[in-house]
């Protein structure tokens, strides 16, 4: 499995996750000059922005580290971009979060997801 099926992947595992927990899919993989907002979910009326990290190995640190000051910027700069160019239904708030998925190395069973809720 390549990184891009890894992401897909792990976006999937994020996706059951979440709706197993009352959310709701709004979007997948927004694009825009910032990068990419990986899912848009909404929670109640909540708008719920989710960034998605998937790792089989902790060799360069866990799935969660990858979103660091930086990351968190051109998230929130991306958001911007969605809200300002999408239909975004009726909301009361906006929330961003993390999902960190460790996945086997050899079978990519799921070993561990970690939700972090209002990370920036």
């Amino acid at each position: 499995m390549n990184t891009r099926e890894l992401g897909r992947y792990g976006e999937d595992i994020a996706v059951r996750y979440l709706e197993e927990r009352g959310y709701r899919l709004i979007a997948r993989n927004f694009y825009c000059r910032y990068g990419e907002l990986d899912l848009i979910m909404q929670q109640g009326r909540q708008l719920v922005f989710v960034e998605v990290k998937a790792r089989t190995s902790s060799r360069y640190g866990f799935p969660e580290d990858a979103v660091n000051f930086q990351k968190l910027r051109k998230l929130r700069q991306a958001i911007a971009v969605y809200l300002e160019q999408e239909q975004a239904p009726r909301h009361y708030g906006l929330r961003l979060d993390a999902i960190a998925v460790d996945l086997e190395r050899q079978t990519y069973r799921v070993m561990d997801i970690r939700h972090y809720q209002n990370i920036g």
